[in-house]
């Protein structure tokens, strides 16, 4: 059985979760899904759906610094920035993530 603390913290966990997926579904002009009927689903438009996490912990270094890379990239050649892309390669086959900044609403 956990610990009362444990208890506390997952507590907290789980409503810092739910702010986040509000202030991501407003932002993306979209919901936070509060159903059962689909457990899976954490923010979902009328096109897609999103699946949010939230940690507090300081945003990597590398991210932050490819965010500044990609700025630049966007200036010098006046086109918007599309996002990060973070490949990792060990495993079975090569996986690739698309990572875009929100500003949250």
């Amino acid at each position: 059985m956990a610990s009362k603390s444990a208890k506390s913290i997952g507590r907290n966990n789980k409503q810092r979760g739910k702010v986040y997926e509000r202030r991501v579904a407003t932002t993306l002009g979209g919901k936070r899904n509060i159903s059962n009927d689909q457990p899976h689903t954490d923010v979902e438009t009328d096109d897609s759906v999103y699946e949010v996490k939230s940690t507090q912990t300081t945003t990597p270094t590398w991210l932050v610094k490819a965010f500044g890379q990609l700025g630049l990239a966007a200036k010098e050649s006046k086109k918007k920035p599309g996002g990060v892309v973070k490949v990792y390669t060990k495993g079975q086959k090569a996986r690739a993530f698309l990572i875009t900044e929100l500003e949250l609403l």
